[in-house]
């Protein structure tokens, strides 16, 4: 059980978080700076870096924390289902649902994201695509889907998919974050249709 000062630290981290996050709703990631972090906060500005190196850090703590919490829900979730269909949109609900809380916040995410896509700079990405990767070479081994087809590249569309909707809704192309999820479980259907083993004659 943690003691009081690290409890304190905690606490301290979590309202530079919140101050964080609201000033890049309002300003945007770029023209937020740490001073105006640490000022809605009520620090002082070396507090700030007493727990994030540089302002990015802040966003990738968010996206840490929340992964974690998102992990921890699929594990207790993922023995309920049985079709690869059913993992796969218990992967990306819950994703969805604990990494882009609402869409103001999300589209900054976004923004600061999106353009490291593929650079291997984002651990939380590189894990989905293993953890994608994982559920496609278990549903080959129960004769789900072709044995024929990388995992890697099966697991590249369903991010794709995934990535292309979330821009979509942040952007207002699609209005809610369940219209979102709706899109995403719809086009995955199609792709894992085109893959799904014939049945023989």
């Amino acid at each position: 059980m943690p003691g009081k000062r690290e409890t304190q630290k905690e606490n301290r981290r979590e309202e530079l978080l919140r101050a964080a996050m609201e000033l890049f709703i309002k300003k945007g990631f770029d023209l937020t700076t740490v001073e105006d972090i640490t000022r809605a906060a009520n620090v002082a500005k070396g507090t700030f870096y007493n727990f994030f190196p540089k302002k990015e850090d802040v966003l990738l703590y968010f996206l840490d924390k929340e992964f974690s919490k998102s992990i921890n829900e699929i594990q207790r979730k993922m023995p309920l289902t049985s079709t690869i269909s059913e993992k796969i949109e218990l992967l990306i609900t819950t994703y969805i649902k604990y990494i882009f809380p609402n869409k103001e916040f999300s589209a900054v995410l976004i923004k600061e994201r999106v353009i490291n896509l593929g650079t291997g700079s984002n651990r939380n990405e590189l894990d989905l695509m293993r953890e994608l990767a994982v559920l496609f070479d278990e549903a080959k081994q129960r004769g789900e889907i072709r044995g024929d087809i990388e995992s890697g590249h099966l697991a590249e569309m369903v991010f794709a998919i995934y990535t292309m909707y979330v821009i979509y809704w942040t952007n207002g192309f699609i209005k809610t974050k369940k219209q979102c999820i709706e899109r995403i479980r719809e086009v995955s259907q199609l792709m894992l249709q085109g893959v799904a083993r014939k049945p023989r004659p």
